[in-house]
């Protein structure tokens, strides 16, 4: 074998690897945990759990998961392809190949595994190509000169508030659009009654009709029974729904049902968020944290506070605005039709309000957050300007694939090509992602170029301030 293609071939194993954790580790711990919380059979459970379901799972995470070979095929068929081309003595550049490889994985996967679903990963790529074109554009002098600092950092605000509405307003009337697991993940952090909900929808849809008797004053009846309220509040016959079913049956006002909103949300979030600042130390910076253990303790609670801080004040925002707008503002002072505020302009309000929240978490995290949210804000999106067009033809199928394929390729090209060439153009998260994964081809073509090359080894960056330092000051010289 080549000596050139020992770094493609190790890239490929690194990326297989993390293709499969992503798709395969989340299953693998719910299983472990349902079966560890069983009350009733918990020996029997955790034997059923490693005797057949576990097995079960592997087997199907290699043979029907596709995810892992796109991601692999992806990262590492440049090298393969480059290497074939310098075979028949022709010459193929570093971002061709890379576009090539990408384009030829997505077409060839989506053959291997027909009902493979790629539209995620192709936004979550495509947003982090911008990403990278805004760091270029940002570390121009002309623009630096130009533009205010404080653009920056408040832009990434104002679109992580356009996406928080889009994603929120689907998922109050038409959660269809978004990824199911994420709009299944928001119903599970919102902590709301799914009678709630749709009660709302069916206000939207022109089912529930206040005054009216439509065949679903059960749905709220049953639930205000439920919390010890008079059935008649849940009643579309009685008028308006009572503001003390929004608020679980809380007897105490608007304000305490936010603040029991931001309770819920924190509680809940808060493992996952201290697992989140937890691990890195944890796996990949294990000496620093032995070093000075109570100091690293002490930032990682407080990391963990401020996010979960951030989530609830979000959970608690869309809450408190819905109540302002459908009662206090729009029902007592302005008088507006009630149908109005709860169809539309409640949850929208608060929607768009929610985003503010980001206010609450560190500078270099809310880039992160924004484009965490951006690539579900294009999925919900794409699907409410395409879904009107769609009839059925036959090349509609085949012009959104070509799309997407080419969208897909261009963008890992981009974001690639600049942890190649320019790492420090993109985020910390990502690059040393990346960069562990591509460490040993980096180092191949740096060394055939005499560049001295002083990549981690691991794919979390050790110092994120100080890597946004070292950009600045490139972008200084």
């Amino acid at each position: 074998m080549s000596s050139d293609l020992k770094p493609a071939i190790k890239t490929l194993l690194r990326a297989y690897g993390v293709g499969w954790s992503v798709t395969t580790a989340p299953a693998l711990v719910s299983v472990l945990v349902k079966a560890l919380l069983d009350k009733k059979s918990k020996s029997s459970a955790i034997q059923k759990a490693i005797s057949t379901i576990i097995p079960q799972l592997l087997k199907k995470s290699i043979t029907n998961n596709g995810f892992p070979l796109l991601i692999a095929a992806s990262f590492g068929g440049q090298k393969f392809l480059r290497h074939a081309f310098n075979k028949k003595k022709e010459v193929l550049s570093q971002k061709a190949a890379i576009f090539w490889s990408a384009l030829i994985s997505v077409w060839s996967i989506r053959r291997l595994y027909p009902n493979i679903k790629t539209l995620d990963l192709t936004f979550f790529v495509l947003v982090r190509a911008f990403d990278v074109f805004a760091h270029r554009i940002y570390a121009s002098p002309q623009v630096r000169q130009k533009v205010p600092e404080w653009t920056l950092e408040y832009g990434n605000i104002a679109i992580f508030m356009l996406a928080s509405t889009e994603i929120i307003f689907s998922w109050f009337y038409e959660p269809e659009r978004l990824p199911r697991s994420y709009a299944g993940w928001i119903t599970n952090m919102s902590g709301i009654d799914d009678r709630l909900v749709k009660a709302l929808r069916a206000i939207r849809q022109g089912e529930w009709v206040y005054g009216k008797d439509t065949g679903l004053g059960h749905l709220l009846g049953d639930y205000c029974v439920k919390l010890g309220l008079p059935r008649s509040y849940g009643d579309p016959l009685s008028g308006r729904i009572d503001c003390s079913v929004i608020h679980e049956g809380n007897p105490y006002g608007c304000e305490v049902n936010a603040l029991n909103r931001f309770y819920k949300g924190f509680i809940k979030i808060f493992p996952v968020y201290l697992s989140v600042h937890l691990a890195p130390p944890l796996f990949f910076r294990t000496s620093r944290l032995l070093q000075n253990p109570t100091s690293s303790i002490i930032h990682i609670l407080l990391a963990s506070v401020r996010s979960s801080t951030f989530l609830g004040t979000y959970i608690a925002i869309i809450w408190y605005s819905i109540c302002l707008v459908r009662t206090r503002i729009g029902h007592q002072v302005l008088g507006v039709n009630q149908t109005r505020l709860d169809d539309t302009l409640g949850p929208l309000v608060g929607a768009m309000l929610c985003g503010l929240s980001l206010l609450v978490e560190s500078k270099h995290r809310r880039g992160e957050m924004t484009l965490y949210v951006v690539p579900r804000a294009l999925f919900s999106f794409t699907e409410r300007i395409l879904s009107p067009h769609q009839k059925g033809r036959w090349w509609e199928h085949r012009v959104a694939e070509t799309a997407e394929n080419l969208a897909f390729a261009a963008s890992v090209m981009v974001v690639m090509s600049a942890v190649y060439k320019d790492k420090y153009m993109v985020r910390p998260s990502i690059r040393g992602l990346m960069s562990w994964i591509l460490k040993d081809e980096i180092k191949s073509d740096q060394h055939k170029d005499q560049i001295d090359f002083s990549g981690d080894s691991t794919p979390v960056e050790d110092d994120e301030d100080g890597d946004e330092g070292k950009a600045l000051e490139i972008t200084k010289k």
